[in-house]
């Protein structure tokens, strides 16, 4: 049987570029093992809420804000104008696959192997069979198949631990040069866990890869790359389920145009780079690496109320390009309160 687009990865990205695939008229193969879990700190960004809304389902804990702390350090962001909220990521996902297979979609609980590009389809070989689709979407995440395909070669290790401690109503992330580690509140336990750019941290519980930055080329002449496979998180917090969302979702939409004639393939970059700006994000991760600055950074959101609502608007959305005087605001009080010590 020949399918339309075979969709790799049954997270958010490949979850929901099923979906929208379905909704236009394709036939439509879902292929993902449904053994693993992801390391994840399970959170919907203020950005995300405004966009898709929530369901009551799979939602642990709604959330005030965030705190960064760097050594000793402390500071708190208290959200005025929005709203996250953190969930359980395997119910999460769970209800996003039913959702696909609901709307006409097809699961094979499969491991994918490689890929083949013929002139007018793709040959995907599993360790089961080999299926053939005119098109497909690569979405799962950081693994030894999207890195074979054009995906992230950089990223962080991250161990993450469930904890039975009394849960806040804040994110936690306590920063370090080139590495963090957060505390993600749930119902009626906590998430905590840590990266290294080395290697996995020597602590027992889930492992994960976080990339560090989108890829070069998110297309090939059969494919796309969406979600952790194209490296589509955030540099600053390693929020990623928004960006997942929304890219399978634009895969989704180039995908069907081009079957349709009515763009081609490479359109999918033009289109998600002018949805994702992550250039502020990285600058802020690059200024942020170096302890003194990474010091007064933290301390200045935790005294300055004009930078403490300036950290608000990146982490909610709220500022969704970064502008150039943002960055140069950012630079001057750094370096006032850098001299000033």
């Amino acid at each position: 049987m020949k399918y339309d687009v075979a969709v790799i990865g049954a997270g958010p990205a490949g979850s929901f570029a099923a979906l929208k695939l379905s909704s236009f008229g394709h036939k439509v193969l879902i292929i993902d093992p449904c053994e693993t879990k992801k390391a994840c700190a399970g959170i919907l960004t203020a950005q995300y809420i405004r966009k898709y809304g929530v369901n009551e389902n799979f939602v642990e804990r709604e959330l005030k804000g965030s705190r960064i702390s760097f050594r000793d350090i402390r500071a708190e962001i208290t959200y005025r104008k929005s709203v996250e909220y953190s969930i359980n990521r395997e119910l999460y996902d769970r209800f996003n696959l039913n959702e696909a297979i609901v709307a006409g979609c097809e699961l094979k609980k499969e491991i994918v192997l490689s890929l083949e590009e013929k002139e007018s389809s793709i040959l995907i070989r599993t360790n089961k069979e080999s299926i053939i689709a005119d098109y497909a979407i690569i979405a799962s995440g950081v693994s030894d198949l999207s890195q074979l395909y054009g995906g992230p070669k950089k990223y962080a290790f991250c161990v993450q631990q469930k904890k039975y401690l009394k849960p806040d109503d804040y994110y936690e992330i306590d920063l370090q040069p080139g590495a963090y580690s957060w505390v993600a509140p749930k119902k009626d336990y906590v998430l905590t866990g840590c990266s290294s750019l080395e290697s996995y941290p020597d602590i027992p519980g889930e492992k994960g890869l976080i990339p560090l930055g989108p890829v070069k080329k998110t297309f090939s002449g059969r494919f796309l790359l969406a979600g952790d496979a194209a490296g589509f998180v955030s540099p600053f917090e390693g929020e990623g389920i928004y960006y997942s969302r929304r890219s399978g979702e634009i895969a989704a939409e180039t995908l069907s145009e081009v079957m349709a004639g009515k763009n081609t393939i490479r359109d999918y970059q033009i289109r998600w780079k002018k949805e994702f700006d992550f250039s502020g994000l990285y600058m802020i991760s690059f200024l942020i690496s170096n302890s003194r600055i990474l010091e007064t950074f933290v301390r200045l959101t935790r005294d300055n109320e004009n930078f403490n609502n300036f950290l608000e608007g990146i982490l909610t959305g709220e500022n969704k390009k970064i502008k150039i005087t943002d960055i140069g605001f950012l630079i001057m009080l750094l370096s006032k309160n850098l001299l000033l010590k």
